[in-house]
């Protein structure tokens, strides 16, 4: 072949793999390849910057550099030269580990040809350019894609984004880290364009692309988990694929297009809050062009002249009413257009239900150059004023019928505290005569504050606070004072009375809520009774298992035992008893082996002898290794303290915890791993322990019939402690103990 030669940079200290390379490279029909040859990796980096080298052939023995640091060395200082290996090891997994730290090759000594000697320069020289080529392309493509105002985004066929272009960083506020496709809307809840439904994530474009689907013009709101703008975005994806048209993954480009969706949005909001106004107003309003005819006019005009949109619009006034009523319309018009100003008229219509009269405003619409286009009318039906003042009297006399009939007490107060209105509930709770509140500061006569034997009014509370901003206010636990100056537990709320714009008072509704708080204390003393049962039967409960575990200990350990001393004793002395009544005596003595290991265990059970006379922490660690090696579940413990100063009752709370824990774990969690901690922080005993299973879930920890979970909780409680459940599918559960070291006195 007439190629350029391959200058090949040899270091090597052996003479016989010297030889055997320049033999193997003077046989090749496949190329030149002057060789260069050093002993030691010292020269060989000094030879990289005097002489032209396209391919260092690298042995990784030398005297002064050994093994992989060797191919480091010389990657380093290779600057970009390609690097094929030589070795002795035939290793596929050392043969990987060298191409990962930056060889292009490696060879075999003992198994290289001349074919396969050159094929490995030449392929190391070619893939190297190609690297170089694929890499100025890749600065090319990067080049544009940073240039670009429209976000991109490709990620591979197994969703991991491999590109992400600095505009769809600067669209979406933040890159892609280590996220994958499903991952993407971490930091957002992305909707379909009625921007409540969520997209179904098989849905989203770029996962469609990676799927071999295109998608153009897709629509995708973008609501914000934490603060920031929503973004609306207008996305295209397409599927990238291989040579052989297999999907290789996927490319999104996607603008932002908030801007014109808000512009867009204001305009449609403007539009329909106009047509919004208009429809649900009471008065009649229309518009006119120059010449009398109407434009449009709201659904109330429509009402009133039993004419549709469709029917009204080109008409004029002469076409709808009759001629008297149609003239002094027209003259008003007339009069405004003249004037070019606003004014008011009082004009007078026939309704289904006889003649109305209306004070209508009638005044010029402008266009963007100041011109006059057309007439707008609003008009105010007054025929309905009295009725409506007589429907507020009536109103006023169903509130205060509603006032008078609720056992709640009410009262308003004006901006100064004053009273406005008391119902009789209200007068009767405090104990004053009705009505003798008006007028009167009702937070002088019903907050106080209590010192020395004396009544001092407060100078504020939170129904202030509704009058200052506006805002309504509960309160579960005040007092007020009745007029004899005793005091009684209330719930109130405040909402405030706002005319115009601007608050004027407040409206307070309380609850005399005595037995409430009777209930509270009876119910809060039950729970005290019952705990202090629950530990009485705990310590119970401890002391029998110790009683029960003596006895099966003393008593039927030592039959037990007696039983085995007996069967030796008839053993030997039936030496020569036939084999069947050995084998038999045998079987029984076995039998009688494994009855004594039970017994052990059940004792130990009831109550582990190791927690009576060695304390919590060698307890804790007995119960570690037995459950190690009774189920198989690997234990890792830690243990930060060398004693734990806890009474004998809170020792046995915290072990039967613990042993409690380690129960759920066997049951549930379908664990391979629990780290187990025992550590003192700020004065209290925390036992952690941490498994890898499945993770407890709300729903679990929430169930009442959870009774291990509530027998853990009522322990700690006990103890004056707490135990908390944190669970993940991904991590396991993590369940954290905490009790005091000073424990408060039992009752």
């Amino acid at each position: 072949m007439n190629s350029r030669p391959i200058h090949v940079l040899l270091i090597e200290d052996n003479p016989g793999d010297i030889r055997l390379v320049r033999e193997l490279l003077g046989e090749t029909r496949y190329g030149q390849f002057p060789l260069t040859q050093v002993g030691r990796l010292d020269a060989g980096i000094r030879c990289l910057n005097e002489a032209t080298i396209d391919v260092i052939l690298l042995d990784l023995s030398l005297p002064d550099s050994q093994g992989v640091e060797t191919l480091i060395r010389m990657h380093a200082a290779a600057r970009g030269i390609p690097i094929v290996l030589m070795t002795g090891l035939e290793d596929e997994e050392l043969g990987l580990h060298l191409i990962q730290a930056g060889a292009q090759d490696y060879l075999i000594k003992g198994q290289t040809s001349a074919p396969l000697l050159s094929r490995a320069l030449r392929y190391a020289v070619g893939r190297k350019r190609l690297e170089e080529e694929l890499r100025e392309q890749t600065r090319f493509l990067q080049s544009v894609l940073n240039s670009m105002a429209d976000g991109v985004v490709m990620a591979d066929e197994t969703g991991t984004f491999r590109v992400w272009n600095p505009a769809a960083e600067h669209i979406l506020g933040s890159g892609p880290a280590k996220r994958t496709v499903g991952q993407w809307s971490d930091d957002f809840t992305i909707c379909l364009p009625d921007r409540v439904t969520a997209y179904p994530p098989e849905a989203i474009p770029l996962a469609r692309a990676i799927q071999g689907e295109s998608v153009t013009g897709a629509t995708l709101f973008l609501k914000r988990r934490s603060q920031g703008d929503d973004l609306w975005l207008d996305v295209s994806a397409r599927p990238l694929r291989d040579e052989m048209g297999l999907v290789k993954g996927g490319v999104i480009v996607f603008r932002d297009i908030t801007e014109s969706r808000r512009t867009d949005e204001a305009l449609r909001d403007s539009e329909d809050r106009f047509r919004a106004i208009m429809d649900n107003s009471p008065a009649l309003i229309f518009l006119k062009d120059l010449e009398g005819r109407y434009l449009q006019a709201n659904r109330q005009f429509e009402t009133v002249s039993h004419l549709t949109q469709k029917d009204l619009v080109g008409k004029t006034d002469d076409e709808i009413f009759p001629p008297a009523q149609a003239t002094a319309f027209r003259e008003n018009d007339r009069k405004v257009l003249e004037a070019d100003a606003p004014m008011r008229f009082e004009e007078s219509a026939v309704h289904d239900d006889g003649t109305h009269t209306s004070i209508v405003v009638k005044f010029p619409l402008r266009n963007a150059e100041g011109r006059c286009y057309a007439l707008c009318g609003i008009a105010t039906d007054i025929t309905d004023k009295q009725r409506a003042e007589e429907a507020r009297q009536q109103l006023a006399k169903d509130r205060l019928l509603l006032l008078e009939s609720t056992g709640e007490g009410i009262y308003g107060i004006d901006r100064q505290g004053r009273c406005t209105f008391i119902n009789s509930s209200a007068s009767r709770i405090l104990g004053y005569p009705p009505d003798a509140l008006l007028g009167l500061d009702m937070h002088e006569q019903i907050h106080h504050s209590s010192r020395d034997g004396a009544l001092y009014p407060r100078t504020r509370c939170h129904i202030h606070e509704t009058l200052a901003d506006g805002q309504g206010r509960k309160v579960d636990d005040e007092v007020y004072w009745r007029r004899d100056g005793t005091s009684f537990p209330v719930e109130y709320s405040s909402f405030p009375v706002v005319e115009q714009g601007l608050v004027t008072g407040a409206v307070v509704v309380f609850l005399d809520n005595t037995d409430r708080k009777r209930a509270e204390q009876q119910l809060t003393a039950s729970h005290d009774q019952l705990r202090k049962l629950t530990a009485r039967l705990e310590s119970v409960r401890e002391e029998e298992r110790i009683l029960i575990a003596r006895e099966i200990h003393d008593e039927l350990g030592q039959a037990l035992t007696g039983v085995k001393l007996e069967l030796s004793l008839l053993r030997d002395q039936l030496a020569d008893m036939a084999p069947a009544l050995q084998n038999r005596l045998e079987s029984i003595s076995g039998l009688v082996d494994a009855t004594i290991q039970s017994v052990r265990r059940i004792a130990t059970d009831l109550r582990p002898i190791v927690l009576d006379q060695l304390g919590l922490i060698p307890a804790i660690e007995w119960q570690t290794s037995e459950f190690q090696s009774r189920t198989a579940i690997q234990c890792r413990l830690d243990i930060y303290l060398r004693s734990a100063p806890l009474s004998q009752t809170a020792s046995t709370a915290m072990f039967r915890i613990f042993q409690e824990i380690l129960t759920n774990v066997v049951r549930h969690a379908k664990a391979s791993l629990v780290k187990i901690t025992l550590q003192e922080q700020a004065g209290g005993l925390v036992l952690e322990v941490q498994d890898n299973g499945r993770g407890i879930t709300e729903s679990e920890q929430a169930d009442p019939q959870s009774l291990g979970l509530v027998g853990m909780r009522e322990r700690a409680l006990l103890l004056g402690g707490n135990i908390t459940f944190i669970g993940n599918a991904e991590s396991g559960t993590i369940v954290r103990v905490r009790i005091p070291l000073e424990q408060p006195p039992q009752g």
